[in-house]
């Protein structure tokens, strides 16, 4: 995963750089191109460039991400924040 994780970024790198000399040869000569501005720019669209590869809509994209990336596993060993929080509730 951490394979993945850093060829894609590595991918975007690539592709932000051949973007912005793509986009410094159609603009004007005295327009130029922030290279920064452009990866934050792209990389706020990261939603959308993902569920284009996967072939999903942004719904079930977000869906799948926050599913994945937002709730705790279970553990036995340790209680988290909200678990600890009703259980104070529960007198």
């Amino acid at each position: 995963m951490l394979q993945l994780s850093l060829l894609t970024k590595l991918l975007f790198c690539a592709t932000v750089c051949q973007l912005c000399d793509v986009l410094e040869l159609k603009c004007a000569p005295d327009h130029h191109v922030s290279l920064l501005r452009l990866a934050r720019i792209l990389g706020h669209c990261g939603a959308w460039f993902s569920a284009a590869i996967l072939r999903i809509s942004v719904d079930q994209w977000l869906k799948f991400s926050l599913v994945g990336h937002t709730f705790y596993e279970k553990r036995m060993d340790r209680k988290n924040y909200y678990q600890l929080l009703s259980k104070l509730g529960r007198v």
